[in-house]
């Protein structure tokens, strides 16, 4: 099901649900179908079956929802199937091919699980192990198998370079590793040239702001017409003269250097940004893999990025975006003005062990599009059956790796040899602030943007001196709204609230901080249980003294106290 079918179904999902509050999923479901049906929307075989289910015989429906309108069998079948039928062979046309078996036998298995150590990696951000860690990562040093030795490159020792940059006043907020490779035997499908790995969002003020950037705008070197992700692609412009130094500085030149790219969530999309730059500058992207990339520009960004990164007879390889389960932000932005791009590899659950589909993103068959928009999940934006221990927000050895310069497979080896040795908890652990953000993405600002546009707007009303218009109200679902309301209620979300209250009767004690971040961490707690957390290092804690006419002169030190701290929500 494509993104603009999805929000069609979404929407009368919700009609319905505002009709009747309390019909099971399934029943919904079939509500919904049959509403959908009746005006003939297209939604693909698997739809139609639904809906055809769900009618029963066409005689009378079945087991119909009290306040659901229920089409004739006549208006059935002239107003809903007979459109239907007719959409969906213009659909079957309109298909996009599979991709040529060509493009398909550029995949590598090795390489994938490579290019996946390779971006987790980027995680340990500028530590002091970070260099030795990405050379033993890709090392062929004698008697040792490394991440790469499968897909036969290496990383040449002593050319491993760091992007580290402040973004939005917060320190190394941008961070991505650049690294000389070279192919290890003649049969290698990677060439002489350099890799790049962007780090994808971490759990700071700066990334999370760059994430939400969600305006669409252009400025892409030569990509006439292009609208991309305002957030991403400010992130690239600050390293952009960075990167350009730095790869002339191993002797990666235009022209005489392949260049490989990759990174996940965020750090895949900002990868591709870089794909696009600098094969517009004279250097050749060979084939790359990026993991579940959040969609980043127009339709015109999208065709110019197949047609330069996704299609035979192209000078560039392909880049394939690596997805798994049904991982929300493959899909994110919902906004439709934003379109997916390139070729999918699929995985289908944790237990895969080859890619189970490889298919051209945004095909309703294809990927996470295959599922509806309230069946993803953020879990599986951090799970994947190709990364190092089977994900990129769990980095067991962080202390091992990150200060001391050891690769994941030295990690793993150590510990299967000497387990007495080994103790997880008592080393450094990764700190939340630099490990993989793992947050669901919303369609928008929702309740505070309109929120603030009623301020606004109220604001200037009175400025002009003219009364606030009051918010319209629809009395026709004034009741089910209502209704609606009543289920924003969450036990768990009312204890959360509740722990964070307590804790400003703490005051300004120099021990609040922590606990507020200790209480609402993303990972665990009433917090995680509720499904949002605290992204760490935003907590404010103030106290403001106070004077009254019975004071004066003195000041009632902290009479007044608050703290604010940046949310993300965790799930759906």
């Amino acid at each position: 099901m494509s993104d603009i079918e999805q929000n069609l179904v979404n929407q009368h999902e919700q009609e319905v649900l505002l009709l009747n509050p309390t019909l099971s999923a399934d029943a919904r479901r079939s509500a919904t179908y049959r509403r959908l049906a009746k005006v003939g929307l297209v939604l693909g075989a698997g739809a139609c079956i639904a809906a055809v289910a769900s009618m029963g015989t066409l005689g009378g429906p079945r087991g119909v929802p009290v306040g659901v309108s229920t089409p004739s069998k006549t208006d059935f079948i002239e107003e809903g199937m007979l459109p239907f039928l007719k959409g969906m062979l213009a659909k079957k046309a309109a298909a996009p091919p599979p991709v040529p078996a060509a493009i398909k036998k550029l995949y590598s298995e090795d390489s994938v699980r490579a290019f996946a150590a390779l971006a987790k990696i980027s995680f340990c951000g500028p530590l002091p192990g970070i260099y030795a860690a990405v050379a033993e990562t890709c090392t062929d040093n004698e008697g040792v198998v490394s991440d790469c030795t499968g897909a036969q490159f290496k990383v040449t020792p002593g050319f491993v370079r760091t992007i580290d940059d402040s973004d939005l006043g917060i320190p190394d907020s941008i961070f991505g590793i650049i690294a000389k490779i070279e192919p290890t035997s003649e049969k290698s499908d990677i060439k002489s040239g350099a890799i790049i790995s962007i780090r994808g969002s971490v759990d700071n003020n700066g990334n999370s702001i760059r994430d939400k950037e969600t305006t669409l705008e252009d400025g892409l070197e030569g990509c006439e017409g292009c609208k991309v992700h305002q957030g991403y692609h400010e992130s690239y412009n600050k390293f952009e003269a960075s990167l350009q130094m730095q790869l002339e500085g191993i002797g990666c030149q235009p022209g005489a250097c392949t260049i490989y790219v990759t990174g996940h969530g965020s750090g895949a999309s900002v990868a591709s940004l870089v794909a696009w730059e600098l094969s517009e500058i004279g250097y050749i992207i060979g084939t790359s893999y990026i993991f579940a990339p959040p969609k980043i520009g127009d339709d015109t960004f999208s065709k110019k990025m197949n047609k330069k990164f996704a299609a035979t007879g192209s000078d560039h390889g392909i880049i394939f975006s690596v997805s798994h389960g049904k991982d929300s932000l493959v899909r994110w932005p919902f906004d439709a003005n934003f379109q997916s791009w390139g070729i999918q590899a699929y995985y289908a659950d944790d237990s895969a062990t080859k890619a189970t589909q490889i298919c051209y993103s945004g095909s309703s068959d294809c990927s996470v599009w295959q599922y509806t928009q309230a069946e993803l999940s953020s879990v599986d934006t951090c799970d994947c059956p190709v990364a190092p221990d089977h994900g990129f927000c769990n980095f067991i050895g962080f202390e091992a790796q990150c200060y001391g310069g050891w690769s994941h497979n030295a990690v793993s080896e150590f510990k299967k040899m000497y387990p007495e040795m080994w103790n997880e908890s008592a080393g450094v652990q990764q700190p939340d602030d630099m490990a993989a953000a793992n947050w669901y993405p919303a369609e928008g600002d929702g309740e505070q943007a309109k929120a603030l546009a009623k301020s606004n707007a109220d604001a200037a009303a009175a400025q002009s001196g003219a009364k606030p218009t009051p918010a319209p109200v629809d009395n026709s679902t004034k009741q089910a709204s209502s209704q609606v309301s009543a289920e924003y209620y969450n036990l768990k979300t009312l204890k959360a609230f509740a722990a964070l209250a307590k804790l400003s009767y703490c005051g300004a004690s120099s021990g609040v901080v922590k606990a507020i971040q200790a209480t609402c961490s993303t990972k665990q707690g009433l917090c995680a249980d509720a499904g949002f957390g605290v992204v760490p290092n935003t907590v404010v804690s103030q106290g403001v003294d106070y004077q009254s006419q019975l004071t004066q002169p003195y000041y009632m030190a902290e009479t007044l106290y608050f703290f604010t701290a940046l949310i993300r929500r965790t799930n759906s």
